[in-house]
């Protein structure tokens, strides 16, 4: 690529991308992609970040920008507590809709919507709503503005997304997972515990993805704005490492449904 692509990634809090779906952060950057990491809630009224020796605040901010680091990202994270991100609804969108005409994404990867953790949901519905108003939210015009090209939606736990059937599949190769294991481990001065168990969930939801993908791989569901019928994008940056799914495999009912 000539010029390089901007990906934004909005991931509701400090490790989401990392934790759940590093390798295709990984391969957006390595492709020549510039990609921005976005976490609007700090979770720094979690008990794990506040019983922390020292300034838990301060350290575990240094840990998730290192992290995103490793992946070959930029991140910034914003302050709003994850309890509570319901109360901060409408300064979190103005700040979104700043931040997206700002940065000028050509692709944005956000939370799927039916998440049963209420922060997840919170920014989906968030980022949904900017990515279609975000020029009527700011108080300044922006002629040069364009909105999005491509949306995906990523998978978290799979616990936690749930009604997640994935249109395409980003491979997981060495390079790759050894950047994620790599970002992982730079939460362990903070959250060693955690970070071990993140890591465990995204290597085993890579190794479950492979029985569609045939290899490691992590899953991604196309969101629009708009079929793109000359071609993907997200292909054209990663070739041969995006790969459809193979729908056959979900079946459905006689009347259509899943």
């Amino acid at each position: 690529m000539d010029q390089k692509t901007r990906v934004l990634i909005i991931g509701a809090h400090h490790e989401e991308v990392e934790a759940e779906f590093p390798n295709i952060a990984a391969n957006l950057a390595s492709a020549g992609c510039e990609v921005h990491i976005l976490n609007p809630i700090g979770g720094w009224n979690w008990t794990f970040i506040r019983n922390l020796e020292g300034d838990g605040r301060t350290r575990t901010i240094a840990d998730a920008k290192a992290a995103a680091a490793e992946l070959g990202c930029e991140k910034t994270i914003w302050d709003y507590p994850v309890a509570q991100c319901d109360r901060f609804l409408a300064e979190i969108m103005d700040r979104m809709a700043e931040f997206l005409i700002d940065f000028g994404p050509e692709i944005v990867l956000m939370h799927w919507p039916l998440d049963s953790h209420a922060d997840h949901r919170l920014v989906a519905h968030i980022t949904h709503q900017v990515l279609q108003s975000a020029e009527n939210m700011v108080r300044d015009a922006h002629p040069g503005f364009r909105y999005p090209k491509e949306i995906y939606a990523f998978q978290t736990g799979v616990a936690q997304a749930y009604h997640f059937i994935p249109d395409c599949f980003v491979l997981c190769d060495e390079g790759s997972m050894a950047k994620a294991d790599r970002a992982i481990d730079c939460f362990r001065p903070t959250a060693s515990k955690s970070a071990e168990r993140w890591k465990h969930n995204f290597h085993t939801k890579a190794a479950y993805w492979s029985n569609l993908a045939g290899a490691p791989a992590e899953a991604l569901k196309f969101l629009g704005p708009v079929l793109p019928l000359d071609g993907f994008l997200l292909k054209k940056i990663l070739g041969p490492k995006l790969i459809s799914s193979r729908l056959e495999q979900f079946y459905f009912n006689r009347d259509f449904q899943l």
